[in-house]
């Protein structure tokens, strides 16, 4: 331990320490050296001044030391103050940059809302009136344009949405899970219905938030679970939760292809798809919104996946 880096007590200590000792030893040899030829009270008084002579310079040396330790410490806090308004200002900035990006993305996307959804229309009915005039080519073409304004759409939809849960607001009102579930089953029952997806819900406790907001979350999960089935087998949704303490850990549990460990990090970031054989399914938003539902009412998302057998989504929500 060099010495720069030593405990300023410990340095204290250690000079104190040294310099008594040599004072000590070195003044009364010499006294008694010097005064050889004086008499024993002569030279005890002396050594009772030069006592007290030690003390007042130790003390001065201790004073000093001490004030240039806390001259030291007070300047390491300032400098730290300085660091820690520096942060503060940087968070409010980006804070503020956040919060007029999200604006930007929710007026951008209702001004893009419009035409998206006024050439759809058009699109559609153009199909629909000229099907028995065009080649087979030329519908296939027109249809493959209607699907992507429907991708760009839904695109839209949910960055708007992404966006407006910025500033989520936490509720305390109490929510049924059972409820919750029983809405989103309900929401997805044609996809159920007709891949003959086997379910298996568990009785779920309630739990505090804000029942929409658990709609939107959960259901972003199933819709998930189903577009990302293995093809090679029936795909089988487990649904259960764990209470523990002022928290209930959710397990949306599922038999399908999997995540890539390499990608489990990133899955809950904005626009982040990955590739299943060719294609690239869905809008990239799905995850990155239960992660702000999630963490905007008070809990956590997180992802357990092994490829070939499937994953687990735990989501942790306040009791």
């Amino acid at each position: 331990m060099s010495w720069m880096y030593m405990k300023a007590s410990l340095k204290i200590s250690l000079i104190y320490i040294v310099v008594g000792t040599f004072w000590i030893v070195w003044s009364n040899n010499f006294i008694e050296y010097v005064l050889a030829d004086y008499s024993r009270e002569t030279i005890d008084l002396i050594k009772e001044l030069d006592n007290i002579l030690y003390v007042l310079l130790t003390g001065v040396l201790l004073f000093f030391l001490i004030k240039r330790q806390y001259k030291y410490m007070d300047d390491k806090v300032r400098e730290l103050e300085r660091g820690k308004q520096i942060i503060e200002n940087e968070r409010l900035k980006s804070d503020h940059s956040k919060k007029q990006l999200d604006q930007f993305i929710i007026v951008a996307s209702h001004d893009l809302a419009g035409p998206v959804r006024q050439s759809q229309g058009f699109l559609e009915l153009f199909i629909r009136k000229n099907q028995g005039k065009l080649s087979q080519n030329s519908i296939d073409f027109l249809q493959l344009t209607l699907d992507n304004f429907l991708k760009i759409k839904a695109i839209i939809n949910d960055l708007s949405m992404f966006s407006q849960l910025s500033g989520l607001e936490r509720k305390e009102e109490r929510v049924s899970l059972d409820e919750v579930f029983e809405k989103v089953l309900h929401l997805n029952s044609k996809k159920i219905a007709e891949q003959k997806i086997g379910l298996k819900i568990a009785p779920l406790p309630s739990v505090k938030g804000d029942y929409k907001y658990f709609i939107q979350l959960f259901d972003h999960l199933i819709a998930n679970a189903i577009k990302f089935k293995d093809v090679s087998r029936s795909l089988n949704i487990e649904v259960s939760a764990i209470v523990h303490d002022e928290f209930c850990t959710v397990e949306v549990r599922d038999n399908g292809r999997g995540i890539p460990i390499e990608n489990l990090e990133n899955v809950f970031y904005v626009l982040k798809r990955y590739d299943y054989g060719f294609i690239k399914r869905g809008t990239g938003m799905g995850l990155a919104i239960c992660k702000r539902i999630a963490e905007g009412l008070g809990g956590q998302i997180w992802v357990e996946s092994t490829i070939g057998k499937g994953s687990v989504f735990y989501v942790k929500l306040r009791v």
